[in-house]
């Protein structure tokens, strides 16, 4: 009896080792194309700022990890559902706090309205975002954006990737393009549009390393002590002045 009892004790700790070993070995992360924080290079690999400092967190962790890009939606629920699986630029909210475990912050994420250049006249914003609450938003789907708008009961139309709003926008097919502030100055600049400037700053928001619940707590506590790390000693600063000065 007693050598049954040991027999089983001995298993369940095997398990648990060998649980904690596949985890330590390996974490699948998943992101979607965000720029400048998430994005593919012209090389084929995966990059950005949010990407960038990944790769050093996982490196002084000392933990192997792949990186995947895939539509948001997606790269969402497969970390919601799927053990050892992560997923970022994950902005924390109070709908998704229980849906994960988090490490970071990574980054801030200003949210900004963008409205007509002054040559193609459109509504105007006062001080907040009352102002505009009569008009047209653009947003894209499962955007944290967009959903915090949708909350508060806006009027967001809905695309399928962010890029299409500021063509919507010079189209006056919307009156406001809501966005974050980094990703709509990339887009501008890669689709080669007039010139937008955000006409107001209504949110600042923070992405994260979001983890499928079922991963072990002392992983998530060695990421975010090594995040910590970073951001005192000016890595996180440094990666950033990188992206947002080119």
């Amino acid at each position: 009896m007693k050598i049954a009892v040991l027999r089983n004790r001995l298993l369940v700790l095997l398990l648990a080792l060998f649980a904690g070993t596949v985890e330590a070995a390996g974490l699948r992360l998943l992101t979607e194309s965000y720029p400048p924080f998430n994005m593919m290079l012209d090389n084929g690999q995966v990059g950005g700022m949010s990407t960038d400092i990944v790769h050093e967190l996982f490196r002084r962790a000392q933990m192997e990890h792949t990186i995947e890009l895939m539509p948001w939606i997606r790269a969402f629920n497969t970390a919601v559902l799927e053990n050892n699986t992560c997923v970022y630029s994950t902005t924390r909210t109070d709908n998704r706090e229980h849906q994960f475990k988090w490490v970071g912050p990574l980054l801030e994420n200003p949210w900004v309205l963008y409205a007509r250049p002054s040559n193609r006249p459109g509504p105007k914003v006062g001080l907040d975002l009352e102002s505009v609450r009569r008009y047209r938003i653009g947003g894209y789907n499962g955007d944290a954006v967009a959903q915090y708008l949708i909350a508060r009961g806006f009027n967001v139309e809905l695309t399928p990737a962010d890029e299409l709003n500021p063509h919507k926008l010079l189209a006056g097919r919307i009156d406001f393009w809501a966005t974050g502030k980094y990703l709509g100055d990339y887009l501008l600049r890669k689709e080669k549009l007039p010139p937008l400037k955000p006409v107001l700053v209504f949110n600042t928001a923070f992405m994260y390393l979001a983890c499928n619940p079922r991963i072990d707590n002392r992983i998530i506590y060695q990421l975010n002590d090594v995040m910590q790390g970073m951001q005192r000693d000016g890595t996180i600063a440094r990666i950033t002045k990188q992206y947002l000065a080119q």
